[in-house]
């Protein structure tokens, strides 16, 4: 029984999707950072923030149904051992 929790491609796919999230992550503590000083962002920014924004969504849902089939198929390896 050496089938694979997660793929290779998924992998890859995972790594991606982790690293646009921090991306995001300092993006948003850069405008946090603006407001603090009351920089009001530019429209150009906020258009990139949101587009960013749900980029990291679909990112996250990804990831998330990626774990949930991993664990999956972890609880069925152990329940059959």
């Amino acid at each position: 029984m050496n089938e694979m929790l997660i793929e290779r491609d998924e992998l890859v796919a995972l790594l991606f999707d982790v690293s646009d999230i921090a991306v995001t992550l300092t993006r948003i503590n850069d405008f946090c950072e603006m407001a603090m000083k009351r920089k009001k962002p530019t429209k150009a920014e906020l258009e990139e923030m949101n587009a960013r924004h749900a980029r990291v969504l679909a990112n996250a849902e990804r990831t998330r149904k990626l774990a949930e089939r991993a664990q999956a198929k972890l609880d069925a390896r152990r329940s059959s051992e």
